[in-house]
Order: structure tokens, then sequence, then C-alpha cells
């Protein structure tokens, strides 16, 4: 199963909720999951509705079992990447450190470039959230130091948080689109409700049932299965 490194070069992005969502909705579709936070702010819990003071268990190797959330599980990285121990185990064995009965999806942070780099070849795709402001934009160009980034194989895009009213957000989405075709493989529109379900410790899904986000990440994450070679074992009930 593939591993799906979540990962912006710019922070603020939207990264760790697209990684909530992505993997809530293939879990949706059938597949078995794991979402591991490997960032600090050990924020990926809360949009699944847990409480900051809630912890997630620690993965120490290929075999640690997290908690499971609408059928999610869940798994802290930060501890065992801080301590060494992680890559130890990539460069000791050479493979994938992960389940290999389960798609993973990968929560990095934007300034933990190692982990990004040690991930990279261990995964079958990159997710690159954007959103349509110059310092996003201006990011393009770090987001693999040294190759063109339409160069870029392994990754994709998201533009996250369009807002259709604004001259800015519709010129970033026709740019990127000319930029990168098929490889900006989502838009995910802006909605306030996504912070306010943060706010109140809900899923999205479930605060606001016809939220404008929800197709748009239905639709990113049927694009993605599609880009990984996966076939949805279960549709999603309406």
């Amino acid at each position: 199963m593939p591993l799906i490194l979540c990962h912006s070069p710019v922070g603020g992005v939207g990264t760790t909720f697209l990684t909530a969502r992505l993997a809530l909705g293939l879990a949706a579709r059938g597949h078995d999951v794991s979402a591991i936070d490997f960032t600090h702010a050990d924020a990926l819990k809360l949009f699944f509705g847990m409480l900051p003071a809630q912890e997630i268990p620690a993965m120490t190797d290929a075999t640690t079992e997290g908690i499971v959330v609408d059928g999610v599980e869940l798994l802290s990285g930060y501890a065992t990447v801080q301590s060494g121990a992680f890559g130890r185990l990539i460069a000791r064995s050479g493979a994938s450190p992960f389940d290999s009965g389960r798609i993973v999806i990968a929560d990095v942070a934007s300034a933990d470039l190692a982990l990004k780099t040690s991930l990279l070849p261990h995964a079958a795709l990159h997710l690159c959230a954007l959103v349509p402001q110059p310092t996003s934009l201006a990011a393009l160009a770090k987001v693999q130091p040294g190759t063109p980034t339409i160069d870029l194989e392994q990754t994709v895009f998201v533009l996250n948080q369009v807002d259709d009213t604004r001259k800015l957000s519709r010129h970033s989405q026709i740019f990127l689109r000319a930029l990168f075709g098929d490889n900006l493989i989502a838009t995910v529109r802006r909605d306030e409700a996504v912070n306010e379900a943060l706010a109140s410790f809900q899923p999205i899904a479930r605060y606001a049932k016809q939220s404008v986000v929800l197709p748009d990440l239905a639709a990113m994450t049927i694009a993605i299965e599609a880009r990984c070679g996966l076939v949805a074992a279960t549709e999603p009930a309406e």
C-alpha cells in the first residue's frame, strides 16, 4: 500500500486539514488508512474531533497500533523522528518502515525538510498544498530545490481556500492550471465553517454537512485514489 506524503514548503496553507480529510475520505471508500502526525503542533487529531489534551499513540515501528477514529488509525511520529530512531529505521531497512497492508498518509511540517527528503523515496505521491496568496505561490521554487516544479513527477498540488469572488484567487487558479495541468489535482473552496468546526472540536462533515468544501474534498480523494492506482472497496454513504 502506498505512502502519501503531505508537505508544503510554506506553512499556513491547510496541509494538516487536507491530510485529515484525505485520510477520512479514503477510509470511507473502504481502504485501510493510517494517518501519522509528524509535526510538533500535534494538530492532526483536532480535525478528527479530538481534544488537545487527548493523546494519540507514538509510532515506534511498523507494528505500532494507533487509535482509530472514523476508520482512520491515528499515530504520532514526532517523538520517534526527534529521537533519531526513525532515521535509523529507514537507513537500516532500506525499505518503507510502514505497514505494507495500509495506506499511510504522513503530515509533515513545512520546516521539516530533512524528514520530507527521507520520506520522499518511499512515497507513491507527494501532495503539496497551496493557497492563492503571494507567499504561497512564491514558494513553488522550494517544493523540491534544484528541480523545476513542473518536472516533479511524484508531486500533485491542491489549491486550498479558493474564493472566486477575489481577483487574486481566480487568477491564481488560472495560473496554476496552466502551469501544472492535471497535476493541479484539486481545488478546495474557502469556508469559515472549517475554522468554526475546529474551534468546536468537531469534524467539518459533522459540524456543517452542507459545507462547500465537502464535495471539493470528495473530488480530491477520488482523484488521488486514482493517481495512486487504488480502487474503492465501498462507496461512501450520502
